[in-house]
């Protein structure tokens, strides 16, 4: 006899189907917060050779992150 799968199963696979598409969803608008802040932080480097690219950097990853709220 073959074991059908419960509905708990498919529940739970569905969850997890879910919460896998969610959190891709996220890292993948994680990723463009940095690439954004990394090409603005690297212009402003190359407009003033003497800023710090790591603080320029944290500065515009902050507004990338934060301008959507």
């Amino acid at each position: 006899m073959s074991e059908e799968p419960t509905n708990d199963r498919k529940d739970d696979f569905r969850q997890n189907i879910s919460n896998t598409a969610d959190n891709s969803e996220n890292s993948l608008d994680e990723a463009g917060y940095k690439i954004k802040a990394g090409i603005k932080a690297m212009t402003k480097k190359i407009k003033d050779p003497d800023k710090d690219l790591q603080t320029e950097y944290t500065k515009e990853k902050f507004k990338e992150y934060t301008k959507d709220w």
